[in-house]
């Protein structure tokens, strides 16, 4: 998949930009605080209906308009056009997005994933590292939702259920029929959140792998990286019983369990998930809130079984954070078969050797896009990447034009 062109209307700080890219390195250049990072950013948000700088689409507005809308217009592996438009509408600050394809409305977000797939390195890369666990469901929820967008589905849904559970909860003291409101939501929450955890097991351990041989690399074979992953008291310890017992590890991890072992795991979760929400249910009727849920859910960070984030220096965490990026670009390649898009984000220069070499070496035949305030830094770092490839395009970016 490549870009050939873009089309921004009310975004950031852009009113109105058309703009032709190259199939191969597009070197975007210019002043901080000009919007190199926002046509970057209007690239993410286009593909994959999030912003890597903020939550709330009201943000991307261009300031005294009420919308934005992103177009991408693409040539898909084999030579066909194919054009995604995202266009957001604020009605008293409350975002109604449109979403389209070959100018065909899409009304699930689980059908434009994983259309385009792009894949970001910027300074916020640290805050997976850093920052609470909310940053590291983000980073594992997008990946997964990229190679399997009925994820996406799967989320909501919970979310949805889980937030129905949380209002009946709040308003017990008003109901006479308490108790059977919550054994059904509770019925619906057990299936999904087992099936959530077996997603989010899965790709965990995957990302765990690939991430510690680029650890390994990065830091010169001194440092192991783990990840583990952290859910609801009892799940992890039964799904690998589960896969020890029926030989299945390999199975999960290279093309996903059968149906049949699928099911017959999702069950035992489920039941296991159920007793948990029944034994907290008078806590949770005097709190007001579950106590049991996947939005507790993290992943443990370990170098050298250290807390990154609490033990490790901060060159430490932009390796930690900069594997973990290197392992969903591969991630994405693996499972939907082709090369994402790369977005570099101002992040040479966040980037000691070792990084940069690192980075460098795990960019094939992509179409990349790279920020910076120095061209010529970037054609120095990247003169041998650079000399390679067929097209190499320069944009300056002032005051929200391009030229």
């Amino acid at each position: 998949m490549r870009i050939r062109r873009i089309i921004l209307n009310n975004f950031r700080n852009y009113g109105r930009l058309e703009l032709d890219v190259g199939p191969s390195v597009n070197i975007i250049y210019g002043d901080n605080g000009e919007g190199k990072t926002n046509l970057i950013e209007s690239i993410f948000v286009g593909s994959c209906i999030t912003s890597h700088k903020t939550n709330k689409d009201s943000k991307l507005v261009k300031i005294g308009e009420n919308s934005y809308s992103i177009e991408l217009i693409m040539e898909d592996d084999d030579g066909s056009e194919i054009t995604l438009k995202d266009d957001v509408l604020l009605v008293n600050e409350t975002p109604k997005r449109s979403m389209y394809c070959n100018n065909a409305r899409i009304t699930k977000i689980s059908d434009y994933m994983g259309i385009c797939n792009t894949v970001i390195f910027a300074p916020e890369d640290l805050n997976i590292i850093k920052g609470s666990p909310v940053e590291r469901r983000k980073f594992l929820n997008l990946m997964i939702s990229k190679v399997s967008p009925t994820y996406v589905n799967l989320i909501a849904n919970t979310n949805r259920v889980l937030n129905q559970k949380n209002e009946t909860l709040k308003n017990s003291r008003n109901s006479d029929n308490v108790e059977q409101q919550l054994d059904f939501w509770d019925y619906s929450l057990c299936d999904l959140m087992a099936e959530l955890i077996i997603h989010r097991y899965r790709y965990v351990r995957i990302l765990d792998d690939i991430a510690a041989d680029y650890h390994l690399s990065i830091s010169s074979n001194k440092e192991k990286l783990k990840l583990k992953y952290c859910t609801i008291s009892g799940c992890i310890e039964l799904i690998e019983r589960f896969l020890d017992d029926n030989s299945t590890t390999d199975a999960l991890l290279s093309g996903g369990l059968n149906r049949t072992d699928f099911e017959a795991l999702k069950a035992i979760l489920s039941s296991h998930i159920l007793n948990k929400l029944k034994s907290s249910r008078k806590y949770d009727l005097e709190k007001g809130i579950s106590s049991v849920s996947i939005k507790k859910d993290d992943i443990d960070i370990l170098l050298n079984d250290k807390q990154t984030r609490v033990y490790s220096s901060q060159g430490q965490q932009r390796s930690a954070a900069l594997s973990l990026k290197l392992a969903e670009l591969a991630i994405i390649k693996r499972f939907s078969g082709s090369t994402p898009i790369l977005l570099l984000d101002d992040v040479f220069s966040e980037l000691d050797v070792n990084r940069r070499v690192s980075l460098i070496s795990a960019i094939s035949d992509t179409q990349l896009f790279i920020t910076c305030t120095d061209r010529g830094y970037i054609e120095q770092e990247m003169a041998s990447f650079i000399h390679d490839r067929n097209d190499v395009r320069y944009f300056n970016v002032k005051d929200g034009t391009v030229s």
